[in-house]
Order: C-alpha cells, then sequence, then structure tokens
C-alpha cells in the first residue's frame, strides 16, 4: 500500500493532519512485548501513525523506562511513526516520570478531582511536559466503564456541561481533551448511546484536539460519524485485551501438553495484529487520503 504519510512528523503534526484529512490516530494500549509487537506489524502494514498506550496499571507491569526502550528498538524495526502516551495518569509523580523517560504524550486524568483542583493539577502538567516537547491530554468529567464493569455500571455515565469543558481547557491549556459524549470503558450487551454532536459545539470554542475514550464496542459507523465531526484520536483496550485471551486460550485448549512461551505467543501477536488492522482501516479511511 502506498505510504501517504510522511515519516518523522511530530505527534502534533499527526493531529493536525488528521483533523484537516477527516481520520484519526489509534491509540491501543499493551502490556506484554507480543502485543505492542503486534501493533506495530499493523500500523508498518497501514504505513500509518500509531499510538501506543500504557494506563498506569499497565506501565507499573510493564515499566515506563522498559516501554520507553521496547518502544524505540520497535519502531526502529518496523519503521513506523509509534508514539507512547501515559494513559489515565492519577499521579504527578508517575505522569513525570513518563514524561521525563520520553513518552511523547501524557494522559492526567483528573476527573475524580474537586474541578478546581483538577485545573491546578493539569496546569502544573502542562507546564512540565512543554518545557520538554510533551502533548498532555486533560479529562473533566469522569468516563467510566471498564473492561470488567456491568451493563448497568457502564449506563451510569453523565455528560458534564461544555460550559465547564470550556473553561478547564482555556485555563489548563491542554493540548488534548478526553470528551464525554456518552462513551464509556468495555464492552456491553447494547452500548450507550453516544451524543456526537457535542463535538461540534465544543470545536465551535476551543481549538485543542478531541479525544473519544472507549473505543472498543462501537459501531463502525459511529466510529466514523465521530471522526468527520473532528475527533482525532480513538482509544482502544478492551478489544486487543479479549483478542490477545481468546487467541491464547484457544491454543492451550488445541495444545494442552505446550509449556514454550516462544510457541503460544505467536498468534496472540497476530490476533491483535489483525485486530489494530481491524480498527486503522476505520480510523483511517486510507483510501480516501492518497
Amino acid at each position: 500500500m502506498k505510504n501517504i504519510f510522511k515519516k518523522k512528523n511530530s505527534l502534533r503534526e499527526f493531529f493536525q493532519k488528521a483533523r484537516t484529512g477527516k481520520w484519526s490516530v489509534g491509540q491501543f494500549n499493551f502490556s506484554t512485548l507480543e502485543q505492542i509487537q503486534g501493533i506495530a506489524l499493523a500500523a508498518s502494514s497501514f504505513n500509518t501513525p500509531v499510538i501506543c498506550g500504557t494506563s498506569q496499571g499497565e506501565a507499573d507491569f510493564f515499566g515506563i523506562g522498559e516501554a520507553v526502550c521496547i518502544a524505540k528498538i520497535i519502531k526502529e524495526k518496523y519503521g513506523v511513526d509509534l508514539f507512547l502516551n501515559l494513559d489515565h495518569g492519577k499521579d504527578l509523580d508517575t505522569v513525570k516520570e513518563a514524561i521525563d523517560a520520553g513518552y511523547d504524550m501524557v494522559h492526567f486524568d483528573g476527573s475524580s478531582l474537586s474541578f478546581e483542583e483538577n485545573i491546578k493539577m493539569t496546569k502544573e502538567v502542562v507546564s512540565y511536559a512543554k518545557k520538554r516537547g510533551v502533548l498532555v491530554e486533560g479529562e473533566v468529567a469522569k468516563i467510566g466503564g471498564s473492561s470488567v464493569s456491568s451493563q448497568k455500571e457502564a449506563e451510569k455515565t453523565t455528560l458534564t456541561s461544555l460550559d465547564k469543558i470550556v473553561k478547564f481547557v482555556r485555563q489548563t491549556g491542554v493540548d488534548c481533551i478526553a470528551l464525554d459524549v456518552g462513551n464509556v470503558h468495555g464492552i456491553y450487551p447494547e452500548m450507550p448511546r453516544l451524543y456526537l454532536e457535542r463535538i461540534d459545539e465544543l470545536l465551535k470554542r476551543i481549538t485543542c484536539f478531541i479525544v473519544l475514550h472507549g473505543g472498543s464496542g462501537i459501531e463502525e459507523k459511529r466510529i466514523k460519524e465521530a471522526i468527520s465531526r473532528g475527533v482525532v484520536k480513538i482509544n482502544i483496550n478492551t478489544e486487543i485485551r479479549v483478542a490477545w485471551k481468546e487467541n491464547i486460550k484457544k491454543f492451550l485448549i488445541e495444545n494442552p501438553e505446550e509449556i514454550v512461551p516462544y510457541k503460544i505467543l505467536p498468534s496472540a501477536r497476530e490476533s491483535v495484529c489483525e485486530k489494530v488492522e481491524e480498527k486503522i482501516n476505520i480510523f483511517n479511511n486510507v483510501q480516501n487520503n492518497s
């Protein structure tokens, strides 16, 4: 496939290109080596930029320094524009550690704090990050759900006033905002209703980039609508985890005596790659950008 992206763009430049071209950069979380390999393989097959995310839990398990070193090696090996983001960082020490280690972006999630404290701490992150050329994503409303939430938990999500979001963005100077449009983390038998018109209203009042969390499980036409309205980054985690788990489970059922990791894990890497390719094909709409 023709390479439609110029190499060596910054993440900010890719977001700007995405907004102009009506496509979106995918963020795919990882916590194992074969997962990040699968993500990079998918990105290389489409010649597209990709963000590899680590939540605080994933970063604690994999290691922040290890993630930076591995990402650098994989980026060079596969020849891809691969960027690292700390996803839902909730304390300043971890966020600053990620910035100092070499992450390209950090998401400070102060949604559980008071609005005033969230602004105060996010401003501190922005000040620290900008001196080091790192992008900052902020979050006002807590985006609910998780990979293991129940349907009832997912239905508890509420919409924060746009006035509050605008005030937060203007006072903190964040580069990106995680917008709540009814989206939740996780996959459910019945996905919540999305209020995507909020994207249009917000972009009339602010210029920062819009991020959609909880991309797993959202139907394709709604994802494409969100992108057409201006979303430049979509986060996928649950679907990666499910693909990884189900493949390993299937392999071990079929090969119950196998104990060698390098024989068990390659197919799990391929399952992650296939899932990421599926999402990139939706997010980038590559055929229309050539």
